[in-house]
Formats: C-alpha cells, sequence, structure tokens
C-alpha cells in the first residue's frame, strides 16, 4: 500500500500548528507518516511537535540544531521521509480530510504531478475567505503552458501538490537553501526537469487552506526591493515552458512587462522613498523607462488620490 510522507516546516507557530496537524491526522488515506521539523522556534512549537509525537506513531519531530531557514527545514525532513510520495504542508495552513486520497488517486490515475485548488484566507483583514480553481476545470496540463499556470496560482504554490519520492532521491531533488524567496517554483522546477514531466494534471478541488496570518501585504512585498528576484522566478518559467512551446519566450515578454508594471505602480505609491529614489529604482528596473513616463505616472497617481479623497 502506498505510503506518503508529510514534511511540514515549523517555525513559531504555536498558535496554528495543531489544526495543521489534526487535519494531517485526520486524512480519510491512513497509510501517512506525518514529519514534523522544527526550526528552532522561540514558541512552545517544539513541545507541541513531541506531544504528537508521543500520542500519534506516524508522527515524527524533530528539531533543528540551529536556525536554517525553510529549505534546510524541508531538506531535513526529505532526509528522514521513508514514504513513496511527498507532500509539503505549510505550519499555519490546513487541509480538507480527502487532500491526500485525492492527490494520490490522481497521481496514480494521470501519472504525472497532481495540483489542486485551494482557499484563501485573510485572518489579518478578516476578508471572506477566497476560492481558487484551474480555469479548465480538471485537465492534463502541458508545462508549456507554465506561465498560465502561474497566473492561475498553480504553479510556484508546493503545497498543492504531491511528488514522487523515486524522482527526489534518484535525482537528489532539494530545495536550494541559497535562495531566500522562489525556493518552491524552483523546487518544483528541478522535478520536473529531471523526471522529464511534460504534462501536470490540474483540478479544481479545494483541498488545501493557505492563510495569512501577517501585516505583509503586497506593497511591502514589492517595497522590500526583490524586482531581481522576480524577474529569476519568470526565467525560471520561461525555460520549463520553452521544452513544450515556441511561444514562450513571447510569454515571457508578456509577464514581465506587466511585472514592470506593477512595480512601477508599488514604487510610485511608496511613501518611504523619495521622488529621486522612486524614479531611480523604476529606471534601474525598466531602462526603458524615462522621465516622461516617470511624470505621467505621478500625475495619475495625484489625480487618484484626488479622486479618492486620500492624503495619504
Amino acid at each position: 500500500m502506498d505510503k506518503i510522507s508529510i514534511v511540514v516546516a515549523v517555525y513559531n507557530a504555536e498558535k496554528t500548528l495543531k489544526k495543521c496537524v489534526d487535519s494531517l491526522i485526520g486524512q480519510t488515506l491512513k497509510n501517512t507518516e506525518i514529519i514534523l521539523v522544527n526550526d528552532c522556534s522561540k514558541d512552545n512549537s517544539s513541545s507541541i511537535c513531541k506531544q504528537y509525537e508521543s500520542e500519534y506513531s506516524n508522527v515524527i519531530a524533530i528539531d533543528n540544531p540551529y536556525n536554517v531557514g525553510v529549505s534546510a527545514t524541508r531538506n531535513n525532513g526529505i532526509e528522514k521521509a521513508k514514504g513513496d510520495y511527498i507532500c509539503f504542508v505549510d505550519s499555519d495552513d490546513y487541509v480538507e480530510p480527502d487532500y491526500l486520497e485525492q492527490l494520490l488517486n490522481n497521481f496514480k490515475k494521470y501519472n504525472t504531478v497532481p495540483i489542486c485548488g485551494f482557499i484563501y484566507h485573510d485572518e489579518v483583514n478578516h476578508c471572506k475567505p477566497v476560492k481558487y480553481s484551474w480555469s479548465g476545470g480538471e485537465e492534463k496540463v502541458s508545462l508549456g503552458d507554465a506561465f498560465k499556470l502561474n497566473a492561475e496560482l498553480y504553479l510556484t504554490a508546493l503545497w498543492n501538490k504531491l511528488f514522487d519520492m523515486q524522482i527526489i532521491e534518484k535525482f537528489n531533488v532539494r530545495f536550494d537553501e541559497n535562495l531566500s524567496m522562489g525556493e518552491d517554483l524552483r523546487f518544483s522546477v528541478e522535478y520536473f526537469e529531471k523526471s522529464d514531466t511534460e504534462f501536470v494534471y490540474a483540478f479544481s478541488a479545494h483541498l488545501y487552506h493557505y492563510t495569512k496570518l501577517s501585516e505583509n501585504t503586497l506593497m511591502s512585498d514589492f517595497a522590500r526591493g526583490n524586482a531581481e528576484d522576480a524577474v529569476k522566478r519568470l526565467q525560471m518559467i520561461k525555460n520549463v515552458a520553452l521544452k513544450y512551446n515556441k511561444r514562450a519566450d513571447e510569454n515571457y515578454e508578456t509577464a514581465l512587462k506587466r511585472l514592470k508594471n506593477n512595480y512601477t505602480y508599488f514604487w510610485i505609491r511608496d511613501r518611504r522613498l523619495s521622488i529621486c529614489e522612486q524614479y531611480r529604482k523604476i529606471k534601474s528596473f525598466s531602462p526603458e523607462y524615462c522621465v516622461i513616463n516617470f511624470c505621467i505616472d505621478k500625475a495619475r497617481y495625484l489625480k487618484e488620490k484626488i479622486l479618492t479623497g486620500h492624503n495619504k
């Protein structure tokens, strides 16, 4: 009987960890091992992990000797995994009871990585949950359409997929511990490349619950200045798509243009930057951008403030 390993990287998750682990213990598919890897949490997370390990024979609790970050923490979990398949769940999220059963059934039926839908919970602003589904319902999707998969949030996330451990072990697929962003995508891309996967199976069942608990917003993400990292992620996606889609270069240019527009939009509105700093940031990222463009965008922003009555 096929066994699934679930790796949960844990860091300061005492408020959400029990709900996460309970959802994994309550799976309809029972042949599982739940690997909780605590990355030197400063709260009570380690004790919670050990308590579950003492109560359930399929729970393994690991404490990193020192803080190593999420990529190395997941790699430590992979090293301990004994399952035929593996998936990764974040410690502040939770899953539906048939999460593993549906992923495994679809993997075996279509002989490729399955990708499920998810529900986004904004616990900071207490917004209504948002469901994300595949636009095609249920279908095999070529990785030549990687930019579409990315646009619909079916590519970059790690937690809505199931992977074959034989491929991971045979080709030593691991998380890049030098990346601060995009490590999930890098792992998936390497897996697809090494396994020579042309198709994935996308389906819309909302099996995963992704929870936003921090104050981080799109504005703060853009303001951190990770434009170069974002471009590298687009290049990763292009490299996947090019093998199966001759128009991937065109798709890349379209996505890059959209990315530049997004950064321009947020940098124009970042009040922590002076006007000169705003222009320099945009110009360095988009060399074709000129003073006239900046004046037009700034005028639009000022008009927007006046029309909405905002002084911020």
